[in-house]
C-alpha cells in the first residue's frame, strides 16, 4: 500500500503540474506530502529512507534535470519527518503541523541551494509566495490522502 500511495502521488503531481502554471495559484508537492503521510506505515527507518531515496531519484529523473539532488533532499526530509514523528503523535492536526514545517523547510532549502549555485537571484517575496502556493494545494491533498490511508488501515486491521 505504501508504494501504491507514493506512485499515485508521484504521478498525480506530474498531471496537476501540467495543468497548473508555474506562476499559478498552486504548486503541488504531492510526493513529499505522501512521504509524510505514509511514514507511520513503516516499521523500519532504513526501509523508509530507501523509499525516500528511490522516490527522490524518480523525481529527479522525471521532473527535474538534476541527478541525485532530490534523492538527497528527500532523504534529508525523511530524516526530519522521522524526528518530528518522535515528538508528535499520529493525528491529523499534528500531521498538518509536520506538513507545514516540511514544506517550509523543503522550499527554503531548495531555494537557498538554487540561489547558492547562482541559478536564481534571491528574492524573499518569491520564497514566501512559493511556500504559500505550496501550502494551499498540499494541505487539501493531505486531508484527502490522510483519510484514505486511515480508512484502508481500518479495513486491513479488521480484515474487511
Amino acid at each position: 500500500m505504501k508504494a501504491i500511495i507514493l506512485i499515485v502521488s508521484f504521478l498525480l503531481e506530474g498531471v496537476i503540474s501540467n495543468f497548473v502554471s508555474i506562476d499559478g495559484f498552486c504548486a503541488p508537492l504531492f510526493t513529499l506530502v505522501s512521504l509524510i503521510i505514509v511514514y507511520p506505515l513503516f516499521d523500519d527507518y532504513s526501509q523508509y529512507y530507501k523509499y525516500a531515496f528511490v522516490t527522490g531519484l524518480a523525481y529527479d529523473l522525471f521532473y527535474t534535470d538534476t541527478i541525485i539532488f532530490h534523492a538527497i533532499v528527500f532523504c534529508f526530509m525523511a530524516f526530519i519527518i522521522t524526528r518530528m514523528n518522535l515528538v508528535l503523535s499520529d493525528n491529523y492536526l499534528n500531521l498538518l503541523i509536520i506538513i507545514v514545517l516540511c514544506i517550509l523547510i523543503y522550499r527554503t532549502f531548495t531555494y537557498s541551494l538554487l540561489v547558492l549555485v547562482s541559478t536564481m537571484s534571491f528574492s524573499l517575496i518569491a520564497l514566501i509566495f512559493s511556500i504559500l502556493k505550496s501550502l494551499i494545494i498540499n494541505l487539501i491533498y493531505s486531508m484527502f490522502l490522510f483519510f484514505v490511508v486511515k480508512k484502508c488501515q481500518k479495513k486491513s486491521r479488521y480484515g474487511f
